[in-house]
């Protein structure tokens, strides 16, 4: 491939692309993992509260992901939704939808709860074209809901559930019929600590330093490998 050959450097999602692209022949020494995207941010002081909830922001669209169609069956687990194309005759008495925001106004309306990283067409994982390249991608709404401040809820085989473990800003699940008795047994002490971590993530997040750190390493890359 000739963009293959043309590049000195390719700054790859995460650990698990990265061995991905290892395995097609590409020398590692020409990857870098950013490790997670930046979503960069003006932040504005907010309170998070304290709800057993989930929260789901991005396209609600049920062709791309036909999950969402089916989340009445996690009641009563209280779920909001943000985002367009949703369906509102999917809408029960869990299920709260809130409208669209644009990227710079969504973050500092997320205010509750857990953010969901999920996706494809089944709650007992992420099945179907969408839900596997989870096991390979970082998802735009990982980063959006850690720059918003919350703690998230990703699928335990996603690539990016490492980077959630490592850090401990939430729980890995095989199953969103898993949530409402780990739920139950949080309390706000529990949350409150991955609060504190997620604004360590968060901080982060919002000023580049993921992107920064991954052209500063690929940069002494080309230098090392020019030598």
């Amino acid at each position: 491939d000739f963009t293959l050959q043309l590049a000195d450097i390719f700054i790859v999602h995460n650990n698990k692309m990265l061995e991905y692209f290892t395995k097609l022949g590409i020398d590692r020494n020409r990857l870098i993992s950013l490790s997670i995207f930046d979503y960069l941010l003006e932040k504005k002081k907010k309170s998070i509260i304290f709800e057993k909830s989930i929260t789901i922001a991005g396209n609600l669209q049920t062709i791309k992901s036909s999950y969402i169609k089916k989340l009445s069956c996690l009641s009563p687990l209280k779920i909001h939704l943000y985002g367009p194309n949703y369906d509102q005759k999917n809408t029960t008495e869990n299920i709260s939808y809130h409208g669209i925001y644009s990227s710079d106004e969504i973050p500092q309306i997320l205010n509750c709860g857990f953010g969901l990283v999920w996706d494809g067409n089944s709650l007992d994982g992420c099945y179907g074209d969408t839900g596997e390249y989870l096991r390979y991608n970082n998802p735009h709404k990982l980063s959006l809901y850690l720059a918003a401040g919350l703690p998230v809820i990703i699928w335990e085989s996603a690539a990016e559930a490492s980077f959630v473990k490592e850090n401990k800003v939430g729980i890995t699940v095989n199953s969103l019929y898993e949530i409402s008795s780990i739920l139950d047994d949080i309390d706000e002490h529990t949350y409150l600590q991955y609060l504190c971590n997620v604004r360590t993530v968060s901080e982060k997040l919002i000023h580049g330093h993921f992107t920064k750190n991954a052209l500063a390493a690929a940069e002494k890359r080309i230098f090392q490998n020019k030598k």
